[in-house]
């Protein structure tokens, strides 16, 4: 809607003073006005106020406009659609829920409490994550009407009291707690079908309380009126003061050095008559610091201006040690008031004050941490064990008093019988002819008249469970919201501070449950679609039991109706008693806390700006004279200024009007004349009040302070920030410590109408990796951007992105950031306009919001965005952007055609990024291989990268076979698994063992190591072994987190015949399955096969075991260790024909990867002397290899340890030369001396290959396979046609391809 003209104000006019006694709660009146607002009056920010009163009342009419003007147009909205008969659903602006009733009440000390279920009224039914969701935030203001009145004349107003969600919200139906404005208003029929309206803007409670402050300071007055009115203009000193000005400034001193002098002096200083002392290098406070500490200490209005990092909180705590120790040389005296916008800032403030040794009440809820809530005034109470007046006690008696009528209230109209005939004579619904025709003496002894009152047996068959009834309004299924499209819960830290954290059960709102529910009711008749005028015309008979049996259950409902009509005028009256009891009871409770803080002598009481207004009872009570406001920029005027109680003196006011401004739900009342987003800090530097500027910044470096030198000229850098050593170079950034990226990637708008821009949301992502590849950690890095629709798109890719930790990532919206800072950061501009759209950049024209998302950075502040926008959507925005971007450009930080420039650290070269594309084969390093050979064995074969390969995850499948037969399905480096049952059972036992083993280690103290080597006579196999479990970590501790950096990622491996991504964990799927039945019976005879397979392997290693344990029983020689291979693997060559016929493509390489677990050791001796006569010896000179011989390069993974094992050894080849006969060539094993890398080189005839299988067996100690289990390899097949090698695609259950129609190889 538009903005109302404002009404102009002059020192002539008289102010209507009627605003003065409105009540706390919007009423029906008010919210259901469908015309145009009245005119509110203007808001001057800019000159001194004509009158107190004029000040008062606009301050209190943009308030509460702002509070209930959400509420009113979602309810207007939802008249409108009644009246045209559209369906009541959530829109835009509106949350609807349907098919609400009340279900209980929950009477505790804070009052009576609805507790009520609904259903919410979406279009698509879908279910809503409540613990994330905004709906229902404790203290929001709803409306409720009828469903049959859809708001045309009903409105009743209620709050949310407290949204529970175990037992509450995840219910079916949800329930939620609320609080009726007009206790009048309460609703005690709970088959009544009522319909809540919900703004989805706006928080009630943050003006509730702050609304009543300003009813009150009208009528009591302040002495600080003047002063913020701009009558009085200077400085000037409050009476308190001025009466004592000797203040002890010794907590100013920090270091030794100080004289006994200077330290007396310090201690009696007037703060009234004298300067500052100057203290040079005995305390840790500036210049600027000590000149606002005066203000502060000796003015009764002192504004301190901080700019970011020059310790606005420093400088407000210890001006606070120095008030609580004048405080404490004095004998005493009420506390000081701190208060904060948010629970976070006050928390940090207080958190310091108790570190300096104060006393402290923290009041309300929320506290950030655990050591503030142990200082609340629950644990206050606990510890100094106030007894109860008698005065509290005799009010609290009579509330359980009022509770217990209510009780019996409500069991006239609900209980476990019926309705018992003398409720209803006594209330005149029924007559004396009526009474005595169903209280019969002859019917007393029917059983339904003694089980369920006289109405059982009048009812008969017509009498119904009301909870089958009651189904029918059961709540329909829902659907999981989808995770990205559901808002994230960020609550206002201005929320209602009683309210229960689902996380402590003892933080609920306690009370007594008073629930509402009919046992039995009359059965609706069948045959009638309207019975209530059946109902009434039946009533008029004398005698009830001449009504027909059918319309029983039709009457019997309606005289139910109609006794709850008349004890819902009762109920309303002791609701309303209630009420006024608790507030009573509530204002006597305040009054002997304030007693209790002032036993305990409590220095400070810190509460958020909500808490001011809300808590009035109590901190008025204890007189205090100084209120202190961290974050007073960020507040809004009406909060700080409903809490000036009339002993208030001193007002210090500490920010920066330079950053964000308040909060404002409704648009058009932050923009003038109604001015609400300026705070009262804003409005007293606009009108020359004065006011001092903290000048010294210590957080970020110079280069990034320079950026900000159009916004604070006079802002200077600590030593502090100008040394290396604090401020270090951002790794593989080449001294670039700031970047300015430009691109013209368009945005897009999300379903919440919020912005984001997914390609710059990569861009961010992959620097954010980069970085941390190069040794800056996850949480030394903070991504701001403007918009949550950008946050929620940024933490989506971090956190699947394969080459970050699975951690918490520091993604925030600027607004929430306040006061807030890390090492870097990296700013998400997000607005970029698609081809031909005109620039446009919504919150990024807000200079305070600019200053605070480029002021958070201490070492490295880096920007995205379409800078070309930035600068040409606005006057305004060009003014901030321009002079951003020229901060960028005078450093040499922005280039618009090359992008970013990186830097190398392992070889020093630069590397430019532009595109996504550009991040592809980037590892954090530059374009260089890396090559290197990993501790595992494995070379690296990823790109140039900083961190060490034992932080990296080795891109090979791990290749160790488990003790349940099977081969590991992990990657290497990655603890080993297997999804059959025995792998399970086997690695529990293994478990055991080693927890014994490590026992008796400890009692032996013997390392690991030394207790193997002892055992088995120090040999050098077992030495070698320790060295490569060291490597793996399997003795010192867990092996390496794995980490894939590089980008893109290497795909998922296919181990052991499975693709890792298709078949799940836990499948008993151990091989693919062909797709076409044309080869089922070839499938089914090498499935059978590997079956005997695996069998075999089993027994093998069993018996194995079983004499090895025997062998060591006798002290024998251990027997060598023997290996056994994995089953034999299927792989599927795509578009490769080994068939003569076709000549397509020939290979000229194959590179085998073995599948193997550790490998059997090979004694020397045993090891062939000569070269097979069947295979020429050609390692030493390749060249006289036979030309139809090509190379096979074989790796195995543990060769660095044992260099003298090869799992090949000796390998015996058989390929089938044509589809009848077979010719056999051996391989024999290559000396150490070649073997480089843990590589051996063994040549394969392919000349003679022409059937479409190739079959290699591998066995040990003999010259034939001996069936022990063939060798499971992956492989890269390179052929003449291909200019690279490419990696074999295992067939997977999922392929499409039929086995055997296809060229397979098996190895």
């Amino acid at each position: 809607m538009a903005a109302p003209a404002p009404t102009p104000i002059s020192p002539s006019d008289e102010v209507d003073p009627s605003w003065k006694d409105r009540p706390e709660f919007p009423d029906r009146e008010e919210i259901l006005d469908k015309q145009t607002l009245s005119s509110l009056p203007e808001n001057i920010v800019d000159r001194p106020w004509p009158s107190k009163d004029a000040f008062l009342r606009a301050l209190y009419e943009i308030l509460r406009c702002e509070a209930t003007e959400g509420l009113r147009y979602s309810v207007v909205e939802c008249h409108n659609k009644t009246l045209v008969q559209q369906l009541l659903q959530d829109s835009e602006f509106t949350w609807v829920y349907a098919q609400v009733r009340v279900k209980a009440y929950l009477f505790a000390r804070l009052g009576p409490i609805a507790r009520v279920e609904f259903v919410p009224a979406m279009a698509d039914n879908r279910r809503i994550n409540w613990i994330q969701s905004r709906r229902l935030t404790p203290g929001k203001i709803v409306a409720i009407s009828t469903k049959a009145d859809g708001f045309r004349s009903i409105c009743k107003i209620a709050t949310i009291a407290q949204r529970t969600y175990r037992g509450g919200l995840d219910q079916d139906p949800p329930q939620v707690d609320l609080m009726w404005a007009n206790p009048a208003d309460a609703e005690l029929d709970p088959e009544a079908e009522l319909i809540i309206v919900e703004p989805r803007n706006g928080f009630f409670e943050a003006s509730r309380h702050a609304l009543v402050g300003l009813q009150e300071l009208s009528r009591k007055g302040s002495p600080l009126l003047d002063r913020l009115t701009g009558v009085k203009t200077g400085r000037s000193h409050p009476n308190f003061v001025l009466a004592r000005p000797i203040m002890d400034l010794g907590p100013l001193i920090h270091r030794e050095g100080a004289t006994p002098a200077q330290a007396r002096a310090l201690r009696a200083h007037n703060i009234v008559a004298s300067a500052m002392p100057i203290l040079g290098d005995v305390t840790s406070l500036d210049h600027s610091q000590m000149e606002a500490l005066q203000q502060i200490l000796s003015q009764d209005l002192a504004i301190v201006q901080g700019p970011p990092g020059t310790g606005k909180t420093f400088t407000t705590v210890e001006a606070i040690k120095a008030m609580v120790a004048t405080r404490r040389t004095k004998g005493g005296g009420p506390p000081v008031i701190v208060a904060a916008q948010t629970n976070h800032a006050l928390d940090h403030v207080l958190s310091y004050c108790l570190k300096a040794g104060v006393k402290l009440l923290r009041v309300g809820g929320r506290a950030s941490t655990q050591e503030m809530k142990d200082h609340g005034i629950y644990n206050l109470r606990s510890r100094a064990k106030f007894p109860m007046d008698k005065a509290t006690r005799d009010f609290a008696s009579r509330r359980q008093e009022n509770i217990n009528r209510i009780q019996s209230l409500v069991d006239h109209a609900f209980g476990d019988s019926l309705i018992d005939p003398e409720a209803l004579l006594g209330r005149g619904i029924i007559t004396e002819e009526q009474y005595d025709s169903l209280v019969d003496e002859s019917m007393e002894c029917h059983p339904d008249t003694e089980k369920l009152g006289p109405f059982g047996l009048w009812l008969g068959e017509s009498r119904i469970r009301a909870e089958i009834l009651r189904d029918r309004h059961k709540a329909p299924e829902f659907y999981q919201l989808p995770e990205e499209e559901e808002e994230e819960y960020e609550l206002s830290e201005g929320e209602a501070e009683n309210i229960a954290d689902d996380e402590e059960d003892e933080d609920r709102i306690k009370g007594r449950l008073i629930e509402l529910a009919h046992v039995w009711t009359g059965k609706e008749p069948s045959h009638l679609t309207s019975w209530t005028r059946t109902a009434e015309r039946e009533l008029k008979r004398p005698d009830l039991f001449t009504i027909p049996v059918n319309n029983r259950g039709a009457v019997y409902k309606h005289l139910q109706a109609k006794l709850l009509a008349v004890l819902r005028v009762e109920f309303s009256k002791q609701i309303t008693e209630n009420v006024r009891l608790c507030r009573e009871e509530a204002r006597l409770r305040n009054k002997q806390d304030a007693g209790l803080v002032r036993s305990e002598n409590i220095d400070v009481i810190g509460c958020t700006t909500t808490g001011l207004t809300k808590y009035r009872a109590l901190i008025s009570a204890l007189s205090p004279r100084t209120l202190l406001v961290e974050e007073a920029s960020e507040t809004r005027e009406a909060n700080i200024v409903s809490a000036l109680y009339p002993s208030i003196q001193q007002l210090v006011l500490v920010g920066d009007h330079e950053q964000l401004a308040p909060h404002c739900d409704v648009q058009w009342l932050g923009q003038p004349p109604y001015n609400i987003d300026i705070s009262l800090f804003q409005r007293m530097v606009n009108i020359g009040m004065p006011f001092t500027m903290l000048k010294v910044q210590r957080r970020m470096r110079p280069e990034l302070r320079s950026i900000l030198s159009h916004v604070y000229p006079e802002l200077t850098d600590h030593p502090l920030v100008r040394m290396k050593e604090n401020r270090p170079d951002i790794p593989g950034m080449g001294g670039r410590n700031c970047w300015f990226f430009d691109h013209s990637w368009p945005e897009q708008t999300n379903s919440d109408h919020s912005k984001f821009n997914e390609d710059e949301a990569h861009m961010v992502a992959n620097f954010f990796t980069y970085l941390v590849n190069n040794g800056t950690k996850p949480e030394q890095i903070t991504v701001l951007t403007f918009y949550t629709g950008q946050r929620r798109v940024i933490l989506e890719i971090l956190n699947r992105h394969p080459g970050l930790p699975h951690e918490k990532f520091n993604v925030c919206t600027v607004d929430s950031y306040q006061g807030k800072e890390n090492d870097v950061i990296l700013l998400s501009l997000v607005r970029s306009p698609r081809a031909r759209e005109a620039p446009s950049v919504g919150f990024l024209e807000d200079q305070r919001r600019a200053v605070v998302a480029i002021s958070r950075a201490r070492r490295g502040f880096y920007i995205f965005g379409n800078v070309e926008n930035v600068v040409t959507a606005g006057v305004r925005s060009g003014d901030i952007w321009t002079n951003t971007w020229n901060g960028f450009a005078n450093q040499h930080a922005v280039d618009r055609r090359r992008g970013i420039q990186l830097e190398c650290q392992n070889h020093g070269r630069s590397v430019w990024i532009k595109t996504l594309d550009d991040w592809a084969r980037n590892s954090g390093g530059c374009s260089q291989p890396c090559g290197q050979t990993r501790p595992c064995g494995h070379k690296c074969t990823i790109m140039c990268h900083p961190s060490p390969h034992q932080d990296l995850r080795c891109s090979e499948p791990c290749t160790n076979w488990l003790e349940c037969g099977h081969g590991c399905q992990k990657w290497c480096g990655e603890e080993c698994y297997c999804d059959c049952d025995q792998f399970e059972t086997t690695k529990a036992e293994s478990d055991a063992r080693r927890a014994a083993m490590l026992e008796r280690l400890g009692q032996s103290n013997l390392t690991l190591e030394e207790h193997l080597l002892k055992e088995t006579g120090e040999s050098v196999l077992l030495k070698t072994e320790l060295v490569r479990q060291k490597i793996y970590g399997q003795l010192n501790g867990p092996a390496p987190k794995p980490s894939v950096q590089g980008l893109p990622t290497r795909p998922r491996a296919f181990l052991h015949g499975r693709n890792l991504n298709a078949v799940p964990v836990g499948s008993n799927h151990r091989h693919p399955q062909p797709a076409k039945s044309s080869t089922q019976e070839k499938w089914k005879l090498y499935t059978n096969n590997v079956a005997k397979h695996d069998e075999q392997l089993g027994k093998e290693i069993i018996g194995a075991r079983a004499q090895e344990k025997a062998v060591r029983a006798t002290d024998a020689k251990p027997p060598m260790i023997k290996d056994v291979y994995r089953p034999t693997t299927v792989v599927k060559i795509d578009q490769l024909n080994y068939e003569r016929e076709r000549g397509k493509r020939n290979v000229t390489q194959l590179e085998l990867l073995p599948a193997t677990g550790r490998g059997p050791p090979v004694d020397t001796e045993k090891l062939p002397s000569t070269p097979s006569a069947s295979f020429p010896d050609v390692r030493s000179a390749p060249s006289e290899a036979p030309e139809n011989w090509h190379w096979i390069q074989h790796r195995p993974d543990t060769a660095p340890v044992y260099p003298y094992r090869l799992p090949l050894t000796p390998l015996t080849c058989s390929p089938t030369k044509t589809a009848s006969e077979a010719g056999n060539f051996q391989a024999a094993p290559p000396s150490p001396a070649t073997t480089r890398s843990g590589s051996q080189q063994i040549l394969v005839d392919f000349e003679d290959v022409t059937t479409t299988t190739n079959t290699m067996w591998a066995s040990l100690g003999e010259s034939q396979p001996t069936g022990s289990g063939a060798l499971a390899c992956a492989g890269r097949i390179q052929t003449d046609l291909l200019s690279e090698a490419e990696p074999i695609p295992w067939l997977s259950a999922e392929s499409s391809q039929t086995a055997g129609e296809e060229d397979l190889i098996e190895f």
